[in-house]
């Protein structure tokens, strides 16, 4: 009897919109197996989740992982949509099934991806899938601007204020306004009122927290959350809208210049005269905070807080001698504490001159001893073989994906021939499977160097040697904090300090471009250097390692 993976998922939004549960979909799929004759071995679900990507998935993860170890013969789902939004990751989904030789089933659609055919119209349906789901975010965009432009929000839960309303069964929030939550708009206030009077973020955040205040999710206030309440022209009775541009690639990087601000119909929090007030104030103290501390601390973002494992940041502490003069000392203090306050965490504060000392001169004691330089050798020597061995897989799988891309370039085309769809609409669907392809094939490419014979023999101790030299004479060569940083950065992985505030344990980390910087950009020569023939496969030789001293 055939071994049967359920796999079911439905976002939120898709649930409210279209009506097919978690619970209905497994319903379907267990029927389909009962008239088969198949023996469902596990359901796995991803329950209120998009599917934009894999990695936020644990449902998907799951079923992959058992995948791998041959636990179930097919894959059942309501549609092919299920398992993904996009589709590239249709593709790499049911490449890694055909590749445990897998079958994928749909109940709304007929297919088998162990065949030509099948993942030809896996690639169809997939295709028309996200053609359509595009279509719709444009539809959606336009009618959020339009919104926006009439003084209404578009956002979700936000301090201050309840979404209150019928919900539109298109739109689901086209019905809802803001409308004040009296006890949550006094802590708006009270925020806007202590900037005002001149406290400054810091101050605030330490100050709200103590005194009990919460966010809107019952979290303590960070220093980020009070930024953006003081720069938020919502409780001023404004509506902000296209703030962000291509966000889910730029981030916060991605800011309009032009976005769209309006007068909203919902009721203000506070006059639009303290709102200006404030942003007059952040203004002249200059925005956002400055980083020019952080390239004279080499350890910021490596050193781990002893009492809640936050990065360590930047920071220092003034004092005046008795003869005038202003005496600057460094330390490195919790991240968390200095984002959140003393509800968090501490400052847990480590003098940056001791710290820096004790570890260059740990680095400087271990770093070319013989069996630190024996245990990065062994450590990075049993990775590779590990590693090596399913490379013959991956170029099989690589090559089945190309092909399947070819056959979903080639039904475009006759798509577009036929005039089914349009060419403008094709276009960019072609240049993205042209896209794909190359980097297939630089994969594949690749995973071929893996299997190559040159590639197969060991990593040679020289290498490592001649690499933690250069590396050592590199450190000492480095001329500031901000080039020290750099090089410590691509050698260490993170610092744990002790409660007594002393460095407990370093974690060194050996790459590939750790490998490459030490012999190519550190400018020491080694022309003449056997290992030079090295320089060209390091990519292929080498897998991170870490090992700690």
């Amino acid at each position: 009897m055939k071994r049967v993976a359920i796999y079911t998922r439905v976002s939120t939004k898709e649930q409210a919109l279209e009506g097919y549960s978690i619970e209905e979909q497994e319903k379907v799929l267990r029927a389909d197996c009962k008239e088969n004759g198949f023996e469902v071995f596990k359901v796995y679900s991803d329950k209120g989740i998009s599917g934009k990507n894999l990695t936020n998935r644990p449902g998907i993860q799951a079923l992959m992982a058992d995948a791998e170890k041959g636990l179930f013969d097919i894959l059942m789902v309501w549609k092919v949509n299920r398992l993904a939004r996009k589709l590239y990751d249709t593709l790499e989904i049911t490449d890694r099934l055909g590749a445990f030789n897998i079958e994928l089933r749909s109940h709304t659609e007929s297919m088998d991806i162990l065949t030509a055919q099948g993942r030809l119209m896996m690639n169809i349906f997939s295709s028309f899938a996200e053609f359509e789901r595009e279509q719709i975010a444009e539809n959606v965009k336009m009618g959020m601007e339009a919104r926006a432009e009439e003084g209404r929000w578009n956002g979700g839960i936000v301090l201050g204020y309840d979404l209150e309303g019928d919900e539109d069964k298109t739109t689901k929030r086209a019905n809802k306004k803001l409308v004040i939550n009296e006890k949550e708009a006094e802590t708006v206030r009270y925020i806007f009122d202590l900037y005002y009077k001149g406290n400054g973020y810091k101050t605030i955040v330490n100050r709200i927290n103590k005194e009990g205040f919460k966010s809107k999710k019952g979290n303590f206030f960070s220093v980020a959350t009070v930024r953006e309440i003081l720069r938020n022209p919502l409780y001023c009775g404004k509506i902000r809208y296209n703030q962000r541009v291509n966000w889910k690639h730029k981030r916060r990087r991605g800011t309009n210049v032009d976005p769209i601000i309006v007068d909203g119909i919902h009721e203000p929090i506070i006059s639009e005269e303290l709102f200006n007030g404030v942003q007059k104030l952040i203004e002249t103290k200059g925005g956002m905070p400055k980083r020019a501390l952080d390239g004279s601390f080499p350890l910021t973002g490596l050193l781990r807080c002893p009492e809640c494992g936050s990065g360590m940041v930047a920071g220092r502490v003034s004092r005046t001698n008795k003869d005038g003069t202003k005496v600057l000392t460094r330390y490195y203090n919790c991240g968390a504490w200095r984002n959140k306050g003393t509800q968090v965490c501490h400052a847990n504060g480590i003098r940056a001159d001791d710290v820096e000392k004790h570890v260059f001169r740990k680095i400087d004691k271990l770093i070319m001893s013989e069996p630190f330089l024996r245990l990065v050798l062994k450590k990075a020597n049993e990775k590779r073989r590990d590693l090596i061995l399913p490379a013959g897989n991956k170029v099989k799988s690589l090559e089945e994906r190309i092909t399947t891309l070819e056959e979903n370039r080639i039904n475009y085309l006759k798509l577009m021939e036929s005039k089914v769809m349009k060419a403008e609409d094709i276009i960019p669907k072609l240049k993205d499977i042209g896209e794909k392809i190359t980097f297939l094939e630089s994969e594949m490419r690749k995973q071929e160097g893996f299997q190559n014979q040159n590639s197969l023999e060991e990593i040679p101790y020289e290498l490592i040697k001649k690499t933690l030299e250069n590396f050592e004479k590199l450190l000492q060569k480095a001329s500031g904090n901000e080039e020290r940083k750099t090089l410590l950065n691509l050698m260490i992985d993170e610092i744990t300090v002790g409660k007594n505030k002393r460095v407990e344990d370093i974690v060194i980390k050996f790459s590939s471009e750790l490998i490459k910087y030490s012999l190519d950009e550190g400018g020491l020569p080694i022309e003449g250097n056997p290992l030079t023939m090295y320089k060209n496969r390091i990519d292929f030789m080498v897998y991170d390692v870490k090992v700690t001293i």
